[in-house]
């Protein structure tokens, strides 16, 4: 048996191994607990390192920040004044858009950013159809003067031909709109192509993003309504493009010269001289029984050369075309009439098409602002002219038509001129009517032809005095039109402002100074119904005017 100084040997041993024990298991946590320490320092600095990085790149995106405007070029063409001033109107394009833009911007609070355009258009298409309405040269590529300066006057403006096939400019600003959608230095995107409703699927992912994109809208276009569905801002920039559409300004311009083959009608020398074939209005053509005087044969050319300035023909005596001489003398004369009706192929030669479908230079027509209070615009010939209507889509006219059909008769001279003579006692509508409908009422209105023609000088007179539809029959197009000749070979062109004359007053001048019509043209005047105020349109009469004008 163990002695009690063994036993207590043996127990302090013991308590020796137990701590040295412990010791090692402390030394082993201690241990595992570095390792973390310095796995957790690694991460650390994994972790410290990536997010500068990530200051770095937000660092520079935040550098040079810039919005991007894109135009389709073929649809927001620049305003005329400024095309015309060729190489001097594009330094000056390139500025009032970029002051335009600006303006916008500090409204939007972007006015540190640069502005950086894209424009991309058929340049030769462009310069053809800018050739027809008169503002350039008829060089294949006229604009280029006018784009050379628009891109040496602002470093970040470009003016870019995507070249003569259909899509090629839808392809650059697809591509371009995709890119700097999601690009954080590109704070925002002015989107000039809403004519086009190809571009809304590209658009639709970014519906209602308003900090983002603004769609620009312009007179010069239809703005197609898918646009405006899409929830994102649209803005104007004012006097960067055309306030009318393009293919509205193409002028009436027949080629150098048209030949007739088919000789004149005989006509009795006993009987009277048809006035109404002078004025380009007989109605009974070849089987009138008054006399249609023609040129002798001895100068029987009708040409097309000396023009005036707005490029329309000069007329001769007795309404016809004269050319102050090309040596070309075809076989016999062309009244006016017939070149506004559009003489068929057969008897006509115009190089390989008809006579008469060129537009008319709507453009030059006054605008409606611009017209002095008490006063009305005329031309050279001192032939009244209405102010330009602007275009009214189908949609709209198609509801104004369904309203008036459902027996709603509407008071053009309320709803156009702010106010009746009649009042209450007018037969007509004086309900309220949308602003939408207001210049699809005007257009349908002035499809009548006033009873005055171009003397009137009633400043109230909503009824029409010059056609200002592009697709007319007497152009050689498929419209009905209710307007007589005259009114489709004016010049459009204002020459003055006069004074506007009360109507009782010019009714009495009026029954002075013209003889009244013979029983067998009084035709020409019964198309237009009037009541007692002189404004009041029946149902009917919209519903066989013109309806929409061509966009």
């Amino acid at each position: 048996m163990f002695g009690d100084d063994d036993i207590e040997r043996a127990a302090g041993d013991l308590a020796d191994y137990r701590t040295k024990d412990a010791l090692s298991s402390i030394l082993d946590q201690y241990s595992a607990l570095i390792d973390d320490y310095r796995r957790l320092k690694s991460d650390y600095e994994e972790e410290r390192e990536s997010r500068e990085k990530y200051k770095q790149m937000a660092k520079g995106q935040e550098r040079n920040p810039f919005v991007l405007v894109l135009v389709d070029g073929d649809g927001y063409v620049f305003h005329e004044t400024l095309v015309e001033q060729g190489a001097g109107g594009g330094r000056i394009a390139a500025q009032t858009l970029d002051k335009a833009v600006k303006a916008s911007l500090r409204v939007k609070g972007l006015e540190h950013c640069q502005v950086m355009v894209r424009i991309y258009a058929n340049v030769a298409g462009l310069s053809k159809a800018l050739s027809r309405a008169g503002v350039v040269g008829a060089e294949k590529r006229s604009l280029a003067p006018f784009i050379a300066s628009f891109n040496r006057s602002y470093g970040l403006a470009e003016f870019v031909d995507a070249g003569e096939l259909k899509e090629n400019a839808d392809f650059k600003l697809r591509a371009l709109l995709n890119l700097y959608a999601d690009n954080a230095q590109c704070k925002h995107i002015y989107f000039a192509a809403c004519h086009d409703v190809g571009y809304i699927s590209d658009l639709t992912p970014h519906m209602g993003n308003n900090r983002k994109f603004t769609l620009v809208d312009s007179p010069g276009i239809r703005f197609h309504d898918e646009f405006a569905k899409l929830d994102i801002g649209i803005e104007e920039l004012p006097g960067v493009f055309r306030s009318t559409p393009l293919d509205s300004a193409i002028r009436f311009r027949p080629s150098s010269y048209l030949t007739v083959t088919s000789p004149p009608p005989a006509q009795s020398p006993a009987a009277a001289t048809c006035r109404f074939y002078t004025l380009g209005n007989c109605k009974y053509g070849e089987g009138c029984k008054n006399v249609h005087p023609e040129e002798k044969a001895s100068t029987n050319t009708t040409t097309w050369g000396q023009s005036s300035r707005n490029g329309h023909p000069q007329s001769g005596e007795n309404g016809h075309l004269v050319q102050e001489g090309n040596g070309s003398r075809p076989s016999s004369s062309l009244s006016m009439r017939q070149v506004a009706e559009g003489a068929s192929t057969n008897s006509i030669t115009h190089g390989n098409r008809r006579p008469g479908l060129d537009s008319l230079a709507i453009h030059k027509l006054p605008k409606k602002e611009d017209v002095r209070s008490g006063h009305v615009a005329v031309n050279r010939n001192n032939f009244r002219l209405d102010t330009f209507i602007p275009p009214s889509s189908a949609e709209t006219t198609s509801r104004l038509k369904s309203l008036i059909n459902a027996g709603r008769r509407v008071c053009n001279n309320y709803h156009l001129n702010g106010g009746c003579e009649a009042g209450s006692q007018c037969g007509y509508s004086h309900e309220p009517l949308d602003e939408e409908f207001i210049p699809a009422l005007e257009w349908l209105a002035r499809a009548i032809p006033c009873p005055r023609r171009g003397s009137c000088r009633n400043g109230a007179c909503t009824n029409g005095h010059i056609c200002q539809t592009l697709d007319c029959k007497h152009r050689g197009g498929k419209m009905y039109c209710k307007l007589p000749y005259r009114t489709h070979a004016e010049d459009l062109a204002l020459s003055k402002y006069v004074p506007v004359i009360a109507k009782a007053k010019q009714a009495k001048l009026q029954r002075r100074v013209s003889p009244p019509p013979a029983d067998d043209e009084s035709s020409t005047t019964s198309s237009t119904t009037n009541t007692s105020n002189g404004v009041g349109v029946d149902a009917t009469d919209f519903v066989t005017a013109v309806l929409v004008k061509t966009c």
